[in-house]
């Protein structure tokens, strides 16, 4: 009857400790699910299907082969769904996962998978010398080499010196400083107008939601970010510093150091975009309140603390959630769940809402250590 879910994060501070954090983690989210379910009147031939799913969890966590990536590019976070009675067991490897989360739902909950995809969207790495092209492809699940060495050198060309004759005869002159530096600076607008169309074409074959640009050259990544056409400009996320040929690994490790640098002044932002939506009454504070505003389908951004968690409910088939009172129909299935915070996530993401991590004590603090709701109209909230 029920499908287990988990989300674990893999970051490199999960792994680090020994034992492991994110191991540590998961044998507690098991430990604190099983004594929650085992003290709810539940016939216990029902869990039978969802301790074995905890088992096998548990298993696949216990062996860190299990935790890399087939061409041994770390992985960031797992998703599992698991349903032993049918057996049923899927695997989703990604870049990072939003939160550590454990649920035992009727259905599996499949919304953070997505939820990661979207946010983390597609992102072209452009690595280019004078010479030639090197593009990669991240998304929320791998890292593609889309590009290899795409010879640019036809508009590229070292003009150091030139050709001209005398009698028939060729001669070559070599060029005063002042024009070698002019034909220096021609050349590499030349680069940059080649890579930008390039840049382009791929936007219109592929689309991308992030482009990350990185050159050995220091002088050819702000001159081709001039040249970007006006909706491939809208993408552009930032600099990187990668070496030249690079390869896989150093891609997926420069753009994921690179984003957690612009999720810190990302987090800036939202603490200010909180602050003022609670100054004109559109956001709120607290579990109860953003309950009521996720129900309604009135959340645009969802704040979550990671550290906390509420007791409650699901009712099935209506959808409607709380962590007091109960079901409005007799007729409906009550689940229950130590951590009614992952329903409410499931139910901004369904809504087509997003969902942000409060990682920061600032932003932490403004949410009251609970959660958060910035409204997507304004209405009066009936709690």
């Amino acid at each position: 009857m029920f499908y287990t879910s988990v989300y674990i994060s893999l970051q490199p501070d999960d792994r680090a400790d020994r034992p492991p954090r994110y191991l540590i983690r998961i044998k507690d989210l098991i430990k604190r699910y099983r004594e929650f379910l085992k003290s709810k009147d539940i016939d216990p031939k029902r869990l039978q299907s969802v301790f074995e799913d905890f088992r096998k969890i548990e298993e696949f966590f216990e062996d860190p082969k299990n935790l890399e990536s087939e061409e041994g590019i770390p992985v960031g976070g797992v998703a599992i769904f698991s349903k032993s009675d049918e057996d049923y067991w899927e695997v989703v490897k990604l870049i990072y996962v939003l939160r550590n989360e454990l649920v035992v739902d009727i259905q599996p909950y499949k919304l953070g998978v997505y939820a990661v995809e979207s946010d983390f969207g597609k992102n072209l790495v452009a690595n280019f010398s004078k010479r030639a092209i090197d593009a990669y492809m991240l998304d929320a699940r791998s890292v593609r080499h889309i590009t290899d060495n795409l010879d640019i050198e036809e508009v590229a060309e070292k003009p150091g010196v030139f050709k001209t004759s005398v009698a028939d005869m060729p001669v070559f002159r070599t060029l005063r400083a002042k024009n070698m530096e002019a034909l220096k600076a021609e050349e590499n607008n030349r680069v940059a107008k080649a890579v930008a169309d390039y840049l382009f074409q791929m936007y219109k074959k592929e689309p991308y939601d992030n482009l990350f640009l990185s050159s050995p050259n220091e002088k050819l990544v702000p001159l081709v970010y001039e040249k970007l056409h006006t909706y491939v400009k809208r993408t552009f996320r930032a600099e990187l510093q990668l070496s030249w040929p690079t390869n896989k690994r150093e891609v997926y490790l420069a753009v994921m150091e690179k984003t957690r640098e612009l999720d810190v002044e990302d987090e800036k932002n939202l603490l200010q975009r909180f602050k003022d939506a609670l100054a004109l009454e559109m956001a709120v504070r607290g579990l109860r309140p953003a309950v009521f505003l996720a129900m309604m389908g009135n959340v645009d951004t969802l704040i979550v603390d990671p550290d906390f968690s509420r007791e409650g409910f699901i009712c099935h088939p209506s959808g409607y959630f709380s962590f007091e009172g109960e079901c409005p129909a007799d007729t409906e299935i009550t689940v229950h769940t130590p951590d009614i915070t992952d329903k409410l996530v499931e139910e901004v993401l369904r809504m087509g809402g997003r969902v942000e991590v409060a990682n920061t004590p600032e932003l932490r603090q403004a949410i009251d250590h609970s959660v958060g709701a910035i409204m997507r109209w304004k209405m009066e909230v009936q709690v």
